[in-house]
């Protein structure tokens, strides 16, 4: 961006950032805001590291300790993506009902993370600022688990409470399961994104600045590896190998899936220690808690052009992956069950066994991604002089595969060559959750040493750069404005609104998208397809608008 081009951030704006002696470490720095549990560097600012250089950090047993959270919240993750659709569908569910039952997924992040992180930040208890938070949203968590397991016998148990003849017991429990599951599933999205908001605000908490790179670091190893793990055990048999926890997949998943859950949690509340929150020190305690929402607002209708030409990418993008991340699993199931036709036409249908190749499919998936994790970022710093290892041409070959994998769905009719292309996707996955953030950071890495080039120019008497701004202010606020520092929590709050909003697209255009298919189903063309193909077919040419948005993105580094 050339030096006086200038940004809707200049002139009148809203306020980037409080002045450096009310600054203080919130749960909407960049972590949070991260859903893919990966920050940036962009907190390296030279004398904040000398200062904080000399604060002692954590060892490697504190930092596994502190970071093991997110393994188990990623964990339980898997439970919803890989039998999440399945399961509703055994339940009778139509797949339009299912689709806006993905609602609660942007719901919850939308609204859960900015207020539990504002409640956390004054929060004063003895426990810490984040404990608290964790306990009571991990409790809940574990009993909305329990309601998406035992849905059937729940709903059961309250039909037979209220009801004596057998029929009308049968179908009022059937409603009734349904109800619990959908209920529950509502219920385990709010409370699990609330648990993942605050466990990475911990994470940003606990270590000194100099250590957060490793940190997050950390989470996302933790992540990774907590998908991969979790995707096997969806895969395996569990019913075979744990019959005493339960007589079916899904239950004996979320049993399994509370165990570690409540292991990981335990050991970070155990081992981790908090300050607790004086209220004194809070200058910002006495804000009300909607503040935020107006800050996030005023700072979305003021993005600077590199943020937004990336947002506009993001939107697009993410309406390309919600389809894929939502109705993979059902997919591979749809054509597992229409590949393996029932010896017996009494035989009622095993949706589990079609669930466990998606898993399979998906377990490859994340193998892949993983691998590609770390393969690409390297070529990339590798060949970092090289035009065709630019970050936005890898970024946008990434769109392009998701277009062709996504696309080609229709043409695939064997599980075989379905699990190929969800482990392609694993490349382009990796990627996603790479390089927007990396050109986020370059914006406010950027920003930032122009603001410290200023600094430094007005001990020589050179035009800075804020007195350049105050030139053009109207009143002293605005001046002052212009000397704070660049909140990058800010950009990182409003990018994440443009991962949100997409998911509610997607769930109610894919509803549409159902009601259609199985409309064309019912007049005998190709019934072998699953209803799921339009769907993943509209994510792909979503991923083609992303590629052509793409080339437009500004960045500041060239």
């Amino acid at each position: 961006m050339p030096e006086n081009t200038q940004t809707p951030l200049l002139g009148k704006k809203p306020p980037v950032s409080r002045p450096k002696n009310q600054r203080r470490r919130s749960s909407f720095e960049a972590s949070t805001y991260n859903s893919a549990g990966r920050a940036l560097s962009y907190t390296k600012k030279k004398q904040v590291l000398d200062e904080d250089s000399n604060i002692p950090g954590l060892n490697l047993l504190q930092m596994l300790c502190l970071t093991v959270c997110m393994a188990g919240v990623q964990f339980t993750w898997t439970v919803e993506l890989s039998y999440g659709t399945p399961y509703l569908l055994s339940l009778d569910l139509s797949k339009e009902l299912t689709a806006l039952v993905w609602l609660a997924g942007p719901l919850s992040g939308l609204l859960v993370q900015p207020l539990i992180g504002a409640f956390s930040d004054k929060c004063t208890s003895s426990l810490g600022k984040r404990r608290p938070f964790i306990i009571s949203a991990g409790a809940l968590t574990c009993i909305s688990m329990v309601g998406v397991a035992y849905a059937k016998e729940i709903g059961h148990t309250f039909a037979q409470f209220f009801h004596d003849e057998p029929d009308v017991i049968q179908r009022v429990a059937h409603d009734n399961a349904i109800i619990v599951a959908v209920a529950s599933f509502y219920f385990l999205d709010f409370t699990l994104n609330a648990v993942q908001a605050i466990c990475r605000a911990l994470i940003l908490d606990i270590p000194p600045l100099w250590q957060q790179d490793d940190a997050n670091a950390w989470s996302a190893r933790m992540s990774n590896l907590a998908m991969v793990i979790g995707y096997f055990v969806g895969f395996v048999d569990l019913v075979k190998y744990l019959p005493w926890i339960g007589n079916s997949q899904v239950k004996v998943f979320c049993i399994v899936a509370i165990i570690v859950f409540v292991v990981t949690l335990a050991i970070t509340c155990v081992t981790t220690k908090e300050k607790v929150n004086d209220k004194k020190e809070d200058l910002d305690a006495n804000q009300p808690w909607y503040s935020t929402f107006f800050y996030i607002w005023r700072a979305f209708r003021f993005l600077p052009k590199p943020i937004q030409t990336l947002c506009n990418t993001q939107f697009f993008a993410w309406m390309g992956w919600f389809p894929f991340l939502f109705y993979s699993t059902q997919w591979v199931s749809d054509i597992y069950f229409a590949t393996h036709l029932k010896t017996e036409p009494e035989m009622p249908i095993d949706w589990a066994e079609g669930t466990r190749a998606g898993s399979f499919a998906l377990l490859c998936y994340s193998i892949i991604s993983v691998l590609a994790g770390l393969v690409i970022p390297a070529l990339a710093n590798q060949f970092k002089h090289v035009k065709a290892f630019s970050l936005l041409n890898i970024y946008t070959l990434s769109h392009l595969t998701v277009a062709i994998a996504l696309i080609s769905a229709y043409f695939v009719r064997s599980v075989t060559w379905a699990t190929v292309i969800l482990a392609i996707m694993g490349i382009p996955w990796a990627i996603v959750l790479w390089i927007p953030f990396s050109l986020v950071g370059e914006y406010v890495s950027y920003e930032d040493e122009k603001r410290q080039t200023a600094i430094q120019s007005t001990t020589t008497g050179a035009p800075s750069y804020a007195s350049i701004v105050a030139v053009g202010s109207s009143n002293e606020e605005e001046r002052q404005e212009s000397n704070d520092e660049f909140d990058a929590g800010m950009i990182l709050g409003v990018h994440n609104m443009y991962i949100v909003f997409p998911q509610f697209a997607v769930a109610i255009v894919s509803s549409f998208i159902f009601a259609a298919a199985d409309a064309i189903k019912d007049g005998d063309k190709d019934k072998d397809m699953s209803s799921v193909t339009p769907v993943l077919v509209f994510g792909g040419l979503m991923a083609l608008i992303a590629a052509a948005f793409s080339r437009y993105i500004v960045r500041v580094i060239t």
